[in-house]
């Protein structure tokens, strides 16, 4: 699960800083695109496991870490939808995630 979260995040990141670099020399939705598919992938993920985690009765930090990075994963979606290219938006917030 880590594995996969990590590789969604990196993801993420790396289509976002592209979309921000590109955004005169190749204008294209390619990058977004892909950055919310990842970023949308990992909330998908963390959401299974914060479900998992409640089911076997786990320690609240553990629960507060999931739950923390699932509300990052949604800002950065929404900061994603009204992202004017000046700032990679998705990195700059899922760079918190630990």
């Amino acid at each position: 699960m880590k594995t996969g979260l990590t590789a969604y995040f990196d993801s993420a990141k790396r289509n976002c800083m592209l979309c921000h670099t590109y955004k005169n020399i190749k204008p294209s939705e390619d990058q977004k695109e892909m950055a919310l598919t990842s970023t949308k992938k990992a909330y998908d993920a963390l959401r299974e496991a914060f479900d998992a985690l409640r089911v076997e009765d786990a320690e609240l930090d553990k629960l507060d870490k999931v739950r923390a990075a699932k509300v990052l994963c949604l800002d950065a979606i929404d900061a994603c939808g009204t992202c004017d290219k000046q700032r990679p938006r998705i990195k700059e917030i899922l760079i918190d995630i630990k």
